[in-house]
């Protein structure tokens, strides 16, 4: 039977967006690199200063993320993960120094500041006919914007955030080569959203669902490495996160279904050679529908997701001790899960387990399990037990790797992938 609260996701966004709070990988690669055009420069030079100018001066007297002992740890990962994304590192640095917290409203709006130039500057180019600048631009307003909302979209500011994050993403879009085509599927009243690409020259490609994590929604997922390997890729956000209709629970599998059912209807794929890739908290929902849809799905990717252990209190205790995210991780599982609680999460998050469920001796689609054996996130204990039992996998441990294991598995999942697939 539906549950109200998974069936009532988009309206509870709604909410959310109206100011009804509840408690509490990469952007595509064209638009992170090689943003070297002088006008483009002056517009990232031009987001700094709104920050500077309107945003909360560093002070002696009150400790930044950077060095309050409660947030420096994570502070420090998260300011070098942004800009190795491709965050101005000046201004995420001001950021990190200047806020006093992690109050949802100041960094919402402070990477916001960021944000508002670029996409001012993307529509100048775009109204110029300079698309290929405009893309870098918008795309750059986009990742900005998706800094803002992060991790989770639990409070209105960072709903607005992702909205515009969506916004400028489609407004970039538009311009794509190969080009994209944002899907809509009707769905149990709502509908599922999903952006489609196809490989260049491809006749009737076979196609990947990707999908996941708790954190990266899909207009931060770059799927070109798909559609390198010569497969479409349609990607969607997981149960819980983003735009789609459902809330993560053990039923929310019939999602992916529905998108099977979708897929199939398409002339120009061959979706009867269907992948998916789920990565990190969303790497449950690749491992999931390797065994829920085992007669339609030919290959799957659980890339650091869990499968038993990460849902078990004793894993979510030792998760709640955790430095590294900045932001507490159960917080975000809370949000994904919507328990209203750390005690209802240790309470809901076993039922996902995939023994407790009986998967695992069930017949599979090829499964490629991945991770590092040193994930303090998702327990490498889950990676372990899924080879136990059932149809033989495949798999791949990066013994000194942290959560995902490794940068390099992503060629290593595309190659299992277009083998499978081929």
């Amino acid at each position: 039977m539906l549950m109200e609260k998974e069936f009532s996701r988009r309206s509870f966004l709604g909410r959310v967006a109206a100011g009804a709070g509840v408690a509490a990988a990469s952007p595509m690669a064209l638009a992170l690199a090689n943003l070297s055009a002088n006008r483009l420069d002056s517009s990232v030079s031009a987001g700094r200063s709104a920050y500077e100018a309107s945003g909360p001066t560093p002070s002696s007297e009150v400790p930044g993320l950077l060095t309050d002992e409660r947030f420096r740890i994570g502070a420090q990962f998260r300011m070098k993960q942004f800009i190795q994304k491709g965050a101005d590192p000046q201004a995420a640095e001001a950021i990190f120094r200047s806020l006093p917290n992690l109050d949802a409203q100041p960094w919402a709006d402070a990477w916001s500041r960021l944000a508002e130039p670029l996409e001012r500057r993307g529509a100048e180019l775009e109204a110029q006919g300079q698309h290929s600048q405009a893309i870098q631009a918008y795309q750059k307003a986009s990742f900005y914007y998706g800094i803002a909302k992060f991790p989770v979209i639990n409070h209105p500011a960072k709903k607005a955030a992702y909205k515009k994050c969506i916004e400028t993403y489609l407004k970039a879009a538009k311009y794509f080569d190969p080009p994209m085509e944002r899907v809509t599927i009707p769905f149990e009243g709502s509908q599922i959203v999903g952006y489609l690409r196809l490989p260049r020259g491809a006749s009737r490609p076979p196609v990947v669902i990707a999908t996941g994590g708790v954190d990266v929604y899909k207009e931060e997922r770059d799927t070109t490495d798909i559609l390198d390997a010569g497969m479409a890729a349609f990607n969607t956000d997981m149960p819980g996160n983003g735009e789609c209709p459902l809330w993560y629970t053990p039923d929310a599998g019939r999602f992916y279904s529905a998108i099977i059912d979708y897929l199939l209807t398409r002339d120009d794929l061959d979706a009867k050679r269907l992948g998916i890739i789920g990565r990190s908290y969303g790497g449950y929902w690749g491992g999931k529908m390797a065994y829920v849809e085992s007669k339609r799905i030919k290959a799957a990717v659980q890339w650091g997701g869990p499968t038993h252990y990460t849902f078990q209190e004793e894993w979510l205790r030792r998760v709640n001790e955790d430095k590294l995210y900045l932001w507490s991780l159960l917080d975000s599982m809370i949000y994904a899960n919507h328990v209203n609680s750390y005690e209802e999460l240790l309470q809901q998050a076993p039922t996902m387990s995939l023994k407790t469920e009986g998967w695992f001796d069930k017949p599979a689609a090829p499964i490629l399990a991945m991770n590092g054996a040193k994930d303090g996130w998702v327990s490498i204990q889950d990676l372990y037990i899924l080879l136990e039992s059932g149809d033989p996998k495949a798999a791949r441990v990066y013994p000194e790797g942290g959560h995902m294991g490794d940068p390099g598995a992503g060629k290593l999942a595309m190659a299992f992938l277009k083998g499978k697939l081929a």
